[in-house]
Formats: C-alpha cells, sequence, structure tokens
C-alpha cells in the first residue's frame, strides 16, 4: 500500500460550493458574453478562509458569483465539505434560492 505524501497529509479537506447558474457568461474581448444553456459554477473554498470569508468571497459585487453570471442570483446551491451545511444555509438565504444535495452532474 501507498503512503500519503507529506503534502496530501497536511492538506485540510476543503469545501466546496456547486451554484446552479441559468446565466453563465464568458469574457470575449473584455466583454461579458451570455452563454445558453443550464450551469453549474463550482466554487473551491481557500483552506484558510473563513465561513465569512468564503461567503464574501462569493457573493461580493467583485466575487466568483458576479464573475461567472449575469443572473442576480443562483437557482440552487448545494456544498460538500467541512463548512457545507453553514455556507449553504448563508448562501440559500441571501440569494433566496433552495438548497440542494451536492450532485454537479445534476444541473
Amino acid at each position: 500500500m501507498a503512503e500519503a505524501s507529506p503534502a496530501e497529509q497536511t492538506e485540510p479537506e476543503r469545501t466546496v460550493v456547486y451554484l446552479g447558474n441559468r446565466k453563465v457568461i464568458s469574457i470575449q474581448d473584455g466583454e461579458r458574453v451570455p452563454t445558453a444553456g443550464k450551469f453549474c459554477t463550482t466554487v473551491t473554498i481557500r483552506a484558510d478562509a473563513t465561513l465569512l470569508e468564503a461567503v464574501q468571497e462569493i457573493t461580493s459585487p467583485q466575487g466568483v458569483w458576479q464573475a461567472h453570471s449575469d443572473a442576480a442570483g443562483p437557482a440552487w446551491v448545494a456544498a460538500a465539505g467541512p463548512m457545507a451545511e453553514p455556507i449553504t444555509q448563508i448562501l440559500a438565504a441571501h440569494y433566496r434560492c433552495e438548497i440542494r444535495e451536492p450532485e454537479p452532474a445534476e444541473v
């Protein structure tokens, strides 16, 4: 059996947030261009982030959500990892959207 490397042994489990994105945008030549379809925006939270820092990095005007969508908020939110429960509750309340199980293939 192979042993885990020192980096693998010390790497803390990170929270992954899944956001149902119905108005995905891409940046082309500096312009926000809409992309048709339903997508799931996936955010991996920094290992050293607090809960409030993670929420701010997603929801702020210059945050992850604004950079990936033209919608006011996601259609749904899900998460897996150490902060999954509190971050889904906060994001669902903030965006007024439903909470789902973390199944990113099921958009």
